[in-house]
């Protein structure tokens, strides 16, 4: 259209003044502009979200993360609460994280983490490999840390004849275009964000949680695919025309060779499987946990005087540590490094600024085991590349890092042979609060700013418990 616009406007400055021909140009821009800001990516995308609202911080509560005041050395004794610093979830597995100042603790965790994965189908010119779709990760697709996720969720005013409103909202997907970028995905960019070098984005609407009129209508299937070890069940949602669109371009910007599969599965109530690993005692939790598409358990807390412990025994070229390397759900403050390793189980005492109506019920979260590492820790977060350290001269590379640093001070304990260190810990929440709290007919949240009690301390040991409750 823009071409034909050009085309007839050259025919008309030929004859016209040059106050017609600057009226012409002018003409010519504002159409562009609305043709752009009305059928743009971006803006389409925006006018399905009319009837929701986003769910999330636009300032993080980690900015100050490397202040020295949260060095806290392990063993020093403490005297102000242990508090929450900052509520992270993972809509989608090894994806972008999405900061909150209050989150919904259920039995599989926080509302909305790791509810989605990407998984790939072995390519048709590989036979070698076995025929079965298998989740991807930052392990080998680093560039996961620069796909993007927001929520937006309905609200009160929300219009209910809305397919996202009745899907309970949605996640936007984002991430880099892989293509040369025309002029007008420039344009577009830079209309939205103001910034004339912005790279241009592709952007996609993943319905929350798929009606039975939605699964009819885009044929959704469930499909079982690998998760490290075992199996997992998901829909899967490469049939929705949003998702399915999006998928070629996705496939190029994570370097999927064209022959393999790429989809997005969605973990269901039905999908739910039993930790069977870590296991914590009934008696405290109540019922065996399960989990969705968490690699173990449903929450992962870390400290972060733990990371400034671990930042300052690295290469000076890779300080400062970046906390959200370790992608916790709950980042705290006021702990010695490590204490948190000695915890069994804690309550959180609602202590936060939060506003919003919650049960007056605090949570109680057994500890079941350390967080044994794996090579993710060395994707930089906010550039999506592995990070090492110098090389010495005699070598090509350098030692990845953090791992390289885990690996030689963080192995305080042998319990998995395959661990990179250890930093962080498993847990599992308690029946009895969540009880309490669907009596009282309200959410059990978690707010910025609710402080720990410890209740119980003791010994840790991966893989001690048997597999079976």
């Amino acid at each position: 259209m823009v071409g034909y616009i050009l085309q007839s406007l050259q025919g008309t400055l030929k004859t016209a003044t040059v106050t017609d021909g600057a009226i012409c140009v002018v003409l010519l821009l504002s159409l562009i502009f609305i043709l752009v800001i009305q059928n743009g990516s971006i803006s389409t995308t925006h006018k399905q979200l009319r009837h929701l609202r986003r769910l999330g911080l636009s300032a993080s509560n980690m900015v100050d993360q490397y202040d020295p005041k949260y060095d806290t050395p392990e063993g020093t004794t403490t005297e102000g609460p242990v508090r929450i610093k900052a509520i992270c979830v993972h809509p989608i597995k090894s994806c972008g994280r999405i900061e909150l100042n209050r989150a919904l603790l259920t039995k599989t965790g926080f509302m909305y983490d790791r509810c989605f994965a990407l998984a790939t189908e072995p390519g048709k010119n590989n036979p070698a490999m076995e025929s079965k779709w298998r989740f991807i990760s930052q392990r080998t697709k680093p560039t996961m840390s620069q796909i993007q996720t927001e929520l937006w969720l309905p609200h009160k005013g929300s219009h209910q004849h809305d397919p996202l409103v009745q899907a309970g909202g949605c996640v936007v997907v984002s991430f880099p275009d892989p293509d040369a970028p025309g002029w007008l995905d420039c344009l577009e960019k830079f209309l939205h964000t103001g910034n004339p070098f912005a790279t241009p984005e592709v952007q996609f609407v993943v319905p929350l949680e798929p009606t039975p009129a939605m699964i009819n209508e885009y044929k959704i299937p469930f499909k079982t695919f690998g998760i490290h070890g075992r199996d997992a069940r998901g829909l899967d949602m490469g049939t929705i025309p949003s998702v399915a669109a999006a998928l070629p371009k996705l496939k190029r910007y994570l370097r999927i060779a064209p022959d393999q599969g790429l989809t997005l599965l969605r973990c269901t109530p039905e999908t739910l499987v039993r930790t069977d690993k870590n296991l914590a005692p009934l008696e405290h939790i109540g019922t065996p946990s399960v989990h969705g598409y968490t690699d173990q358990q449903p929450i992962n807390i870390n400290n972060l005087s733990s990371v400034h412990a671990v930042s300052a025994l690295l290469p000076t070229e890779n300080q400062p540590l970046n906390a959200f390397r370790f992608r916790a759900n709950l980042w705290i403050t006021g702990a010695p490094a490590f204490d948190e390793e000695s915890w069994k189980r804690y309550r959180i005492l609602p202590k936060g600024r939060d506003a919003e109506p919650r049960a007056d019920v605090a949570p109680t979260v057994s500890v079941v085991c350390r967080t044994s590492r794996c090579t993710m820790p060395n994707v930089n977060p906010e550039t999506g590349v592995p990070s090492a350290d110098n090389p010495a001269p005699e070598k090509k590379r350098g030692k990845p890092q953090p791992s390289a640093t885990l690996v030689e001070y963080r192995t305080v304990e042998n319990g998995n042979k395959s661990a990179l260190g250890y930093i962080g810990m498993h847990c599992v929440p308690e029946d009895r609060p969540l009880q309490l709290a669907e009596e009282q007919g309200k959410g059990l949240y978690i707010a910025v700013g609710d402080e720990i009690e410890v209740l119980e301390r003791g010994e840790h040991l991966y893989g001690s418990t048997g597999n079976d409750y």
